[in-house]
């Protein structure tokens, strides 16, 4: 299999997941929280570089309080000793998101977090956290304004200068769990020629398995691309 350099995930179905099994909220937050880090071990097996994760996105504040609550608690609480686990990896990490509404001590873990391990070189972690693939595009048009750059000097690679993930290579396989069949608004410049993969299984279920599937479906549809390039 030709494994992918960045594999996205649109980390779907926790709350389903839990209501099946009769759980709160809260529950489901929990173990889809946790089931990152096993996640992330099999991309590493796999050979997977770069994994994106896509966590909370900007129209996710419309949830209902204790469950906002609940998470934001999570990220100030558990998020450090996540980032420990990454660094012992010698894994990087990233956030890739908006600070608005995020509350100072969130702020505090994501900074220094991306502070402790920006030289580590065996991999990356990006958190998409407080997300908006919209919203990342338009921040970095006005950024660009008021950086006076000039209007022919702005091409593909510039506006993706300005983009949050700066620095990290397009997204090769967009990876959703759940079964929904839209992008949420996840990545949209990154993923312009990015594969799709669907999965019928819940974030917290998601196994190894799962992800060879997705990852076969990736290289057959390069396999496929290469060959309609030869063919033209």
């Amino acid at each position: 299999m030709k494994i992918p350099r960045h594999l996205a995930f649109i980390m779907d179905g926790n709350g389903r997941w839990a209501q099946e099994r009769g759980l709160p909220r809260s529950a489901c937050h929990k173990a889809g929280y946790e089931h990152i880090s096993k996640v992330l071990e099999m991309c590493n097996d796999l050979g997977v570089q770069i994994v994106s994760g896509y966590a909370w996105s900007t129209e996710n504040w419309g949830r209902p309080k204790p469950e906002v609550e609940f998470i934001m608690n999570a990220l100030e609480k558990h998020l450090p000793r996540f980032i420990a686990e990454l660094h012992d990896r010698n894994v990087r990490f990233m956030h890739c998101g908006i600070s608005d509404n995020l509350s100072p001590e969130a702020l505090k873990v994501l900074k220094e977090g991306e502070a402790l391990t920006h030289q580590n070189s065996s991999g990356v972690f990006n958190l998409v956290f407080n997300y908006g693939g919209r919203a990342e595009i338009v921040r970095a048009a006005r950024q660009m304004v008021k950086d006076h750059v000039r209007p022919e000097n702005i091409c593909e690679k510039t506006v993706g200068e300005y983009l949050w993930t700066a620095g990290l290579p397009d997204v090769d396989l967009v990876f959703r769990t759940g079964g929904d069949r839209r992008m949420s608004n996840f990545l949209l410049w990154q993923s312009a020629y990015a594969c799709i993969y669907i999965a019928d299984v819940y974030w917290p279920a998601l196994s190894r398995g799962e992800i060879e599937k997705g990852i076969l479906v990736y290289t057959q549809s390069r396999e496929k691309s290469d060959r309609e390039f030869i063919d033209w």
